[in-house]
């Protein structure tokens, strides 16, 4: 897991922007050669679902400068297959959901709205938040 953080971390496209309403936004471009890419699908790659819950994670963390363990995934919609090269804006809101630390997240493309989804989260026993 920590090669597939580390390889999303290193596709990212400029700063973590942060915005009102405990909003913060990250924009990622992955090569072909991504490692999210493997075995999905041979000769016509797509971003898998867990790879974007991952990227809002990711952003989160970044963002708190800590290790968090999703808890749950809800209402996730998933609209328009991501390939590789396009640039993907990440945009997490970060909010309580069902009592729990969490974030509505939403992952856009130059089409539009890619997927949207809401996760809670834990902290990791050995992170720092």
């Amino acid at each position: 897991m920590h090669e597939l953080k580390q390889a999303i971390i290193t596709s990212a496209v400029g700063c973590i922007e942060e915005l009102p309403t405990d909003t913060v936004k990250q924009r990622y471009r992955f090569a072909p050669d991504f490692i999210g890419f493997s075995g999905h699908f041979p000769g016509y790659p797509i971003l898998p679902a867990f790879i974007q819950i991952l990227m809002a994670l990711t952003v989160i963390e970044q963002h708190r400068d800590c290790r968090l363990q999703v808890s749950s995934v809800q209402k996730a919609k998933f609209h328009i297959p991501l390939r590789p090269d396009q640039e993907i804006e990440v945009e997490c809101q970060q909010r309580e959901i069902g009592n729990l630390p969490g974030c509505a997240a939403r992952l856009r493309v130059s089409d539009g709205l890619a997927s949207a989804f809401r996760i809670t989260f834990n902290e990791k026993e050995d992170g720092r938040c």
